[in-house]
C-alpha cells in the first residue's frame, strides 16, 4: 500500500496554483518595466532627432548668410528681422524673416524671396545687428545674428537659441 501511494504523489507532483500566480506576477512586472523603458526610450529619441534635424537646419541657413555677408558692403537692417546690403558682385541682398511661414528668405537683386529653412523648422524670432556700419567709424562691420527656432516632436516643440557674429573682409571706402 505504501509503493502505491509513493507513486501517486509522484506523479501529481508539480507547481502550485499559488506559484502560478507569483510567477505570472513577477513576469508581468518585469514586461511592464520594460514596455515602459521602451517607450520611454523612443520618446527620447524623436525629441533629440527633431531637435538635431532643427539645428543642422538652421546651420545650413547661418552658413549660408554668413558667408555672403563676408563679402558683402554697405549694410543696413530697415527693421530688426531684416537684413539689406550688397554682394561681391554688387546685387542687391535682403535676408528676412517672413512671419507667416516661419522661415528665412533670401532675395537677391531685387528678385523673388526664397526660403532658407525647412518648413518643418519654425524660426520663432530672428534679429540682425550692425555694428560699425557708419562710414567713418574706423570699425570693421559685424552683423551679430539671432536666431530661436522651434522643431516639433510628435506634439512637443523643441526651441533652440542660435547666435553668430560674422565681419566683412570688405575694407571701408
Amino acid at each position: 500500500m505504501k509503493k502505491i501511494l509513493f507513486k501517486i504523489k509522484e506523479q501529481n507532483s508539480g507547481f502550485t496554483i499559488v506559484e502560478m500566480l507569483v510567477a505570472t506576477a513577477i513576469f508581468l512586472t518585469v514586461i511592464a518595466i520594460t514596455t515602459g523603458t521602451f517607450l520611454v526610450s523612443l520618446r527620447t529619441q524623436s525629441y533629440l532627432l527633431a531637435s538635431v534635424n532643427a539645428t543642422e537646419n538652421i546651420s545650413y541657413a547661418l552658413e549660408v548668410m554668413s558667408r555672403e555677408i563676408r563679402m558683402g558692403k554697405d549694410f543696413f537692417s530697415p527693421t530688426e528681422d531684416t537684413l539689406n546690403f550688397l554682394n561681391i558682385d554688387d546685387k542687391a541682398v535682403v535676408y528676412r524673416l517672413n512671419s507667416d511661414t516661419l522661415q528665412i528668405e533670401r532675395s537677391i537683386g531685387g528678385g523673388e524671396f526664397r526660403a532658407l529653412t525647412s518648413p518643418d523648422v519654425r524660426v520663432l524670432d530672428l534679429k540682425f545687428i550692425i555694428n560699425g556700419a557708419a562710414r567713418d567709424d574706423n570699425q570693421q562691420v559685424k552683423v551679430t545674428i539671432l536666431a530661436k527656432i522651434a522643431g516639433y516632436a510628435g506634439r512637443r516643440q523643441i526651441e533652440t537659441y542660435l547666435e553668430t557674429t560674422v565681419s566683412s573682409r570688405q575694407p571701408e571706402t
